[in-house]
């Protein structure tokens, strides 16, 4: 596999390459399409099934969000970040190993959830999670092509391959329910088989086949990414996914359906957070290196992604009733339960931006680390304690916790680390 050193790269912004900010704003773009995708198939399936079934849904989203989360890290935003840059030949050879890298990750995780469902209690989430398993390698691929092209400067076919995508998959799922099929196996097949049909879309519009010759060293030479991106993902939104599970294992699967049904509602607010980050964290990076304080700027962000978020938050807890079954169906039940601690996790997410992205930009990433690790313990601990304590609400009034002390442990973080140097490796 030929990597990107020395001769091999072109000078960032040169002539047919796409600008560090551009591939920034597609990546933003994808990301909400990706997350928009999900939320959609979640109305659908939530508006046509009962509160039990929806949380096995749930669990398969956890599942298939794992691995993607895992496959980003160890593929997609490794091959944005290392080859970006490169010349046109050697971009197309990295992206034949890219894809190959998350043909392998889709073949072992699937693998994995097969022989698992063997072992789960419950014919319905065995069938379930079986069927996600079989859906991971064309879920995965689909999903590392539209940063291949997003990496080449190629937005348009990474948003037709997004939108395409999006409307087999919603098109099959609506048949599914709409046609009175209501089993998880019958609606993740179809997912599946709609993400497989994508995946091949995404080898016609690129023109290339993945290739599992160079797996091996892909991981091999980009092991000082995929750890560190890994580890950064487990720490997140991975650790949070673990807690979810955790939830349903002490509570039951209806659990997760609630907790998930909640954050549908609030998915909005997830992607306005994430999506000021990624096009931030460009303008703090300059500020640290010119020396400038981030004190200023990260309050800013953090206050002012906070109250949009909480606005967000006080405007769904005035849903109506008769609002909230029309758009979810019996899990707005559970849904409704938890939202109001939902809401204020999300809050705390928003106001945890700020010295996120100021650490980040002064090369702290151990600080960062640190502040995150003991925000996933906590969502873990307190999580799982809460639900034994006092159910599904006891869960949710838990993982805010977790949230809360997270954000106050990221603030302390930062401020303990405001006066020294800055890193200049990040």
């Amino acid at each position: 596999m030929t990597q990107v050193v020395g001769a091999g790269t072109a000078p960032p912004g040169g002539p047919g390459q796409p600008s560090l900010r551009s591939r920034i704003r597609w990546r933003v773009a994808d990301q909400v399409l990706s997350s928009l995708t999900v939320v959609g198939l979640s109305f659908v399936v939530a508006r046509s099934v009962e509160a039990h079934i929806f949380g096995i849904f749930g669990v398969v989203l956890l599942l298939a969000g794992f691995a993607l989360g895992i496959t980003r890290a160890m593929v997609s935003d490794v091959f944005l970040i290392q080859f970006g840059d490169a010349v046109p030949g050697v971009r197309r050879q990295a992206a034949r190993n890219a894809t190959g890298a998350a043909v392998a990750l889709g073949l072992a995780a699937g693998t994995f959830c097969c022989l698992v469902s063997a072992v789960l209690p419950g014919q319905p989430i065995r069938t379930a999670v079986f069927a996600v398993g079989l859906a991971l390698p064309g879920l995965l691929v689909q999903d590392c092509f539209r940063l291949v092209f997003i990496a080449a400067g190629r937005p348009r076919p990474a948003l037709l391959l997004g939108l395409s995508g999006a409307a087999v998959q919603l098109t099959v799922v609506v048949l599914l329910t709409g046609a009175g099929h209501h089993s998880m196996v019958g609606i993740t097949a179809g997912w599946g088989a709609a993400a497989l049909l994508s995946a091949g879309i995404g080898c016609l519009l690129a023109r290339l086949t993945p290739s599992l010759r160079e797996v091996p060293l892909w991981f091999a030479l980009n092991r000082h990414l995929t750890v560190r991106l890994s580890i950064d993902y487990l720490l997140g939104l991975g650790s949070l996914y673990l807690a979810y599970c955790l939830i349903g294992g002490v509570v039951g699967i209806a659990a997760i359906g609630a907790l998930w049904a909640a954050q549908m509602f609030l998915v909005p607010a997830y992607l306005v957070i994430s999506g000021t980050s990624a096009l931030l964290r460009a303008p703090f990076a300059a500020r640290a290196e010119r020396g400038q304080g981030l004190l200023r700027p990260a309050l800013l962000t953090g206050l002012g992604l906070g109250v949009v978020t909480a606005l967000w938050g006080v405007a769904l807890t005035a849903v109506p009733e008769w609002l909230g079954m029309h758009l979810s169906g019996q899990s707005w039940d559970g849904a409704s339960d938890v939202l109001e601690p939902a809401v204020i996790g999300v809050v705390m997410a928003g106001l945890g931006a700020g010295p996120v992205l100021a650490l980040r930009a002064r090369g702290r990433l151990d600080a960062l680390r640190r502040a995150w690790l003991v925000r996933a313990l906590l969502l873990l601990v307190l999580g799982t304690v809460g639900a034994d304590l006092h159910g599904v609400r006891g869960a949710a009034i838990g993982l805010v916790a977790a949230h809360v002390i997270g954000a106050i442990a990221l603030w302390a973080q930062f401020l303990r680390n405001s006066a020294q140097p800055v890193d200049p490796v990040r």
